[in-house]
């Protein structure tokens, strides 16, 4: 008898409507992934992220109130309290002195808003067929 790979129980940080709408139907067509919440702040992505303790957490920077950089923080400093979360970062701020700061903040890859969606995507892709591998 084959057991069933649960989902990659997956986060969205984004305070745009659009784009969250747009990222949360792109992500439900990926097999494997759940999206199990999202948040548009720094304080409610911090409760959710404690909450819901996902395996994946997709962060932007800029955002309602707070910055992404302090929810990527959080979780590096405490990754216990969060369920230990793989952190990527999807913003528009990709100079590379920002993405050095989310790469040692703990954050396992960084894509530009701008023009890296298709590479978000197929990470998200590549993460939950390896968690059934």
């Amino acid at each position: 008898m084959l057991s069933e790979t649960p989902p990659l129980k997956t986060v969205i940080v984004e305070d745009n409507p659009v784009l969250l709408d747009l990222l949360s139907g792109m992500l439900a067509s990926i097999p494997g992934v759940e999206l199990i919440g999202h948040a548009d702040s720094e304080a409610a992505a911090i409760d959710l992220l404690r909450d819901a303790r996902p395996q994946l957490a997709i962060v932007d920077l800029e955002l309602r109130t707070g910055t992404g950089l302090n929810v990527l923080n959080a979780v590096f400093n405490a990754p216990g309290e969060f369920g230990a979360p793989r952190t990527v970062v999807f913003s528009n701020h990709a100079h590379p002195v920002v993405q050095n700061r989310c790469l040692n903040l703990g954050a396992a890859a960084f894509f530009d808003k701008s023009f890296q969606m298709d590479e978000l995507l197929e990470y998200v892709q590549r993460a939950a067929e390896a968690r059934a591998h």
